[in-house]
């Protein structure tokens, strides 16, 4: 359930700033200069651009946590194999 709402939470963010995003330059387009238009475009490309770093930022984090995670694994099971081998080296 706290998935779903999660889901659709971002979704509906997601919608909300596409929208405007996508009209606030057209519908400024008639009303402000064409250098506050500039300077509006330029700020929408550092936020795209910033946004999409944190996205590739998080990705990256992500992914190293699941081959650390991976590792962990490999490294506990090849402890366990050598336990197991010590205490029947041990027990013979």
């Amino acid at each position: 359930m706290k998935k779903v709402l999660k889901g659709l939470l971002l979704s509906l963010l997601a919608l909300g700033v596409g929208y405007v995003a996508i009209s606030l330059p057209f519908n400024l387009f008639n009303t402000l200069s064409d250098a506050a238009m500039e300077v509006i475009f330029i700020g929408e490309l550092v936020i795209y651009s910033a946004v999409g770093g944190i996205f590739l930022l998080v990705n990256e984090n992500q992914k190293t946590q699941k081959r650390k995670a991976e590792q962990r694994h490999i490294e506990r099971k090849e402890k366990i194999a050598r336990v197991q081998t010590d205490w029947y080296d041990l027990a013979a």
